[in-house]
């Protein structure tokens, strides 16, 4: 029957808002205590929206009301969990009062700041609240794929609970597509979860849509009565009176499909005995509907009457167009049957009104479809356009990040090969000079050498020029002995000088620089000491006495402004 289908899809709606069941009212009274007690913004928030949660049973305008003044509050605080909790709230609000564009954009906002923020179980909700919003326009794969992607949050989170309820509304999205055996398999899936957590109003609700689907589909019904009666045992025990109540109404429609009438209206007057202890006009009237057909069809008009008016009457005053237009119905053919036609066309009149208002509403229910799934796709192509954006961004970014990688990379490259360079370059003149320096200094050596041979040999020749007995001979030997003293002098002087420029390069141009009044003299014992050469060294190799390059020392140290310092001579031209 039709009611089951109802029945099952009204459980899963209840699965999809995280609300099970009915609660008492005294727990609102509670909770209003609670608030009016509370000091604290976020215990007020968190109460206003467990408040909103327990009146959606009841009352959904007064649930709406609840969660606004919740997200009114969280905007006061920097809680982005609780106001993400609000927002995805009033969201659900909205989706039970049918408000889908208000539903779908409260969500939206939600899940956006959930996942800006991570806030994973808020995103969680949202992606639940999203998959109601596509079952409305009949999108159960879209509605599938927006559980299963709740369903791994949860997962990530380990929430036994949570996870429970998704894999219950994976069940029913199976069972709107037709693929029944995965049903089963998800709703028993969240059946056993609700048995590790002792959940008993999760496991009489699994229960419940276990049989409708063997009921419905299958029409096994030894096996539904037998799922039934265990979930109206736990709603007994558990005092979940709306779950009996509907679990009751459910076993009623097993026996009347099975043609067991009696048992059927036995049922049904259970179920309307809870129901008439709740707040829940929807159910009640659809009781008393069943109650009139079943009498209607025993031919018992004066029961099927009382219950059918009953039914109307709910119907009307709380404009339940369905309900108006099967009570009617069966009105109309009672009063048809004992040939009362005033009444039957008056009861036709209202069959029909119901029928063109609920024709019109559906009309108007397509056309807020069509513009609810126009603004949905424009949504989602905002929403590609943006993520387009984004990855644009985020690729030129990452383009600019590599580019400028690589291009410091090169940079770093090429720097490190100049200092590479420039190492080896300094290496190679180091080593040049180190060569110069050993070859300036094996020159030297071999100058005084030289130097030193030279000398014998004049000394020699003034040996001879005592000895000579002439006076020319004397006079010869005198020349050539000056001739090579002066020649030998000068050319080696001068080879010094030129071999010393070459590893001291701008040596003098700095002395010069600094003190233009040295001679050329002083800048020779300049390069001298410059190489580290001892008094003796500089005199066998000018001919110079000691006294005399002391004497000049002395000057010098004058000259460079170092007379009362005790800088070393030497240490002071070799920083030249």
């Amino acid at each position: 029957m039709e009611s089951i289908v109802i029945l099952l899809v009204l459980t899963g709606y209840f699965f999809a808002i995280g609300k099970i069941s009915g609660q008492d009212i005294s727990v609102s009274d509670s909770l209003k205590n609670d608030l009016q007690k509370s000091t604290n913004t976020e215990s007020k928030i968190k109460t206003l929206l467990r408040l909103s949660t327990e009146m959606e049973s009841f009352d959904n305008n007064k649930a709406l009301l609840y969660a606004q003044q919740a997200n009114s509050l969280s905007q006061e605080t920097s809680n982005d969990s609780l106001v993400s909790a609000c927002l995805n709230r009033i969201g659900a609000c909205y989706i039970a009062m049918d408000e889908f564009p208000s539903a779908l954009k409260y969500t939206e906002e939600a899940k956006t700041l959930a996942e800006d923020k991570k806030i994973i179980r808020e995103v969680a909700i949202a992606l639940g609240n999203l998959a109601i919003i596509y079952e409305a326009l009949g999108d159960y794969k879209r509605r599938s794929e927006y559980d299963f992607e709740s369903l791994k949050l949860f997962e990530q989170l380990n929430d036994k609970y949570n996870i429970g309820i998704r894999l219950g509304n994976i069940g029913i999205d199976f069972f709107y597509l037709g693929e029944y055996e995965k049903a089963l398999e998800y709703l028993f899936k969240s059946l056993k979860i609700a048995q590790e957590i002792n959940d008993q109003p999760g496991i009489a609700s699994q229960y419940n849509s276990i049989a409708g689907v063997y009921l419905e589909i299958y029409k096994d019904y030894d096996k539904a009565l037998l799922y039934y009666k265990d979930a109206l045992a736990i709603s007994k025990k558990s005092d979940n009176k709306k779950l009996e109540g509907t679990v009751l109404l459910n076993i009623g429609d097993l026996f009347y499909m099975n043609q067991q009438n009696d048992s059927a209206i036995q049922y049904y007057y259970n179920a309307l005995d809870i129901l008439n202890e709740l707040n829940s006009p929807h159910n009640l009237a659809w009781c008393l509907i069943k109650i009139g057909q079943y009498y209607s069809n025993a031919g018992k008009s004066e029961q099927s009457l009382k219950n059918s008016l009953a039914a109307l009457k709910i119907g009307q005053e709380n404009n339940l167009l369905e309900v108006v237009l099967n009570s009617s119905a069966i009105l109309h053919n009672v009063y048809l049957q004992n040939n009362d036609f005033e009444n039957a066309y008056k009861y036709s009149l209202v069959e029909n009104r119901a029928q063109d208002s609920i024709y019109s509403q559906q009309n108007q229910k397509d056309l807020l479809k069509l513009e609810f799934q126009y603004n949905l796709e424009k949504l989602e192509k905002q929403r590609q356009i943006q993520q387009q954006r984004r990855n644009f961004f985020i690729g030129f970014i990452f383009f600019g990040l590599i580019t400028g990688i690589v291009i410091v990379v090169l940079i770093n490259s090429r720097q490190r090969i100049k200092v590479k360079n420039a190492l080896l370059e300094n290496q190679s003149i180091s080593s040049e000079l180190n060569f110069k320096n050993k070859e300036l200094s094996i020159n030297l050596m071999a100058l005084i050498k030289k130097n030193e041979m030279l000398a014998d040999i004049s000394n020699n020749l003034i040996e001879l020029e005592k000895e000579a007995k002439t006076s020319e001979t004397k006079l010869a030997i005198d020349k050539i002995s000056k001739k090579i003293r002066h020649n030998s002098d000068d050319k080696l002087l001068k080879e010094f000088s030129t071999r010393f420029q070459e590893v001291h390069e701008g040596f003098y141009e700095s002395l010069l620089k600094k003190y233009p009044d040295l001679t050329q003299n002083e800048l020779k014992l300049c390069a001298f000491l410059k190489l580290n050469m001892s008094s003796k060294d500089i005199s066998e190799l000018t001919g110079q006495s000691i006294f005399a390059l002391e004497n000049a020392r002395y000057r010098l140290r004058k000259k460079l402004g170092i007379t009362n310092s005790s800088v070393n001579l030497v240490t002071f031209l070799s920083q030249v």
